[in-house]
């Protein structure tokens, strides 16, 4: 028996029933298989969207604070190489040389040493450092040498 032969058997009012009922689960079967997962796409599309450019801002402003923070980075180090030229330059006015010389980190301060070198000419030059007001001195130490009148020291600078 064919479903078309077994529809003609019922009355016309039962046909109508059949039929307008097997529109519905037509209507529920193409809403749950069709329009609902594509609704949920689109959804989801819009919440990656968002998402998306959400990251995107904050890449943006974290490429901004790098970008700062690089800026500020070289300043620092310039600085730093400034009062690192300074004092090289003003140690070599009064004939000193510096053996090393060492920024701190936050370059707040500087490390140097000057090995064997006269006594009067390193305090004359640490009166001009303390009386420029730029610097000043935070640690010194002073150490003997062979030669007579002559010391090595060791001493840490603060900046102002």
């Amino acid at each position: 028996m064919t479903p078309k032969n077994w529809l003609q058997q019922k009355t016309s009012r039962e046909q109508l029933i059949l039929i307008a009922g097997l529109g519905v689960v037509l209507i529920v079967l193409v809403w749950q298989l069709l329009w609902q997962p594509m609704l949920q796409a689109m959804t989801l599309s819009a919440q990656r969207a968002t998402n998306a450019e959400q990251s995107l801002l904050a890449v943006r402003s974290l490429a901004q604070e790098l970008a700062a923070a690089r800026a500020t980075s070289a300043s620092d180090a310039s600085g730093s190489s400034n009062l690192a030229q300074s004092l090289d330059e003003s140690a070599s006015a009064l004939g000193l040389r510096i053996a090393s010389l060492e920024p701190t980190a936050d370059n707040s301060s500087v490390s140097l040493r000057l090995n064997d070198v006269a006594m009067t000419t390193v305090l004359a030059w640490l009166y001009d450092i303390e009386n420029s007001g730029a610097m000043s001195i935070d640690a010194l130490t002073l150490s003997p040498v062979a030669t007579p009148g002559n010391v090595s020291v060791s001493l840490r600078l603060r900046g102002h």
